[in-house]
Order: C-alpha cells, then structure tokens, then sequence
C-alpha cells in the first residue's frame, strides 16, 4: 500500500504551501523530534476592531506580524519581538496556538510557532523597513492582497 499524498491547507501565490497544523503545546516543541527546523514565529492579534495585519514593504502585501528566530530565542520571544518590531503593537496576552509546517517553492520544508494575542490598548504605528503602515482588519473591508497563508490562518485565532 502506498503512502497517503496529503493535500496541503493552503498554497500562496508564491507558491509556498501551508501543509499541516499541530495543536501542541509550548512545552511540547522543545520535547519533539521534528523532520524539518523552526525557523520563525507568526501572531494573529486583534482589536475590537479586527485582525493586525501589516503592509509589507518589500512584499507589496498585507500580512500577519512575524519573522525570523534569532539565535538563542524562544518562539514566544520571537513573537512578541517581530509584532513590537513591525507594528509597535504589544499584548500582556500571548497564547501559543501551536506549529505550522510549511513547504516553500524552493522545496525548503520548516515550521514556525503560532501565537494568538488580543491588543486591549492600540499604540501609534511607527513607520519601519518591513511595514508601511498597519491595519486591524474586518475580515470584509477590500483593503487589497493579503497573503493567503496568512488570510488562512486567521481562523486559527482563539481569544486569549
């Protein structure tokens, strides 16, 4: 019998593709033999008003606030770094949802940490080299091209 070819969540325009999730906890990651490196950590947050999205400067796109680990960090300060860094945004309530498994174009495999985060108080946005400007989207509002992995995993968010 022949291995199961799973179909992948979501695929970008890119071409990158969002294939699995793994509801795990924060303590599980670093007891798990994974396949393929961590490499990032991502945060949906929102308001009252809706989804943070940022517009990516070199992108030309909307997304969620994340990036690379740095060495020696954990995926939960790497969350909150990238969505200072990118946003000027913060939350006292960061909750890890789990990890995403992604297949790049470049036929890279790697998994990031998602986290969930209500912002109870907006910050004025700071413009950066990564974001033009900031958004907390509705989820209806035409705002232009959101990238469909991270359009994807806004139904990942749970309130914290």
């Amino acid at each position: 019998m022949k291995g199961k070819i799973r179909m992948p969540i979501c695929i970008n325009q890119n071409g990158d593709a969002f294939d699995e999730f793994l509801t795990v906890s924060e303590e599980e990651v670093a007891q798990m033999n994974l396949d393929f490196p961590i490499t990032h950590a991502l945060v949906v947050a929102r308001n009252r008003e809706g989804y943070l999205l940022l517009h990516n400067t070199w992108k030309n796109h909307w997304e969620l606030p994340g990036g690379m680990l740095e060495p020696d960090e954990s995926l939960r300060e790497c969350a909150i770094r990238e969505m200072a860094e990118e946003t000027n945004q913060a939350s006292d309530r960061v909750v890890f949802r789990g990890l995403m498994k992604f297949r790049l174009k470049d036929g890279r495999i790697e998994y990031g940490g998602l986290f969930c985060a209500d912002i109870d108080q907006e910050r004025p946005f700071v413009i950066n080299d990564e974001a033009s400007r900031i958004v907390y989207w509705d989820g209806q509002e035409d705002i232009g091209y959101i990238d469909e992995i991270d359009k994807e995993l806004l139904n990942y968010y749970e309130a914290t």
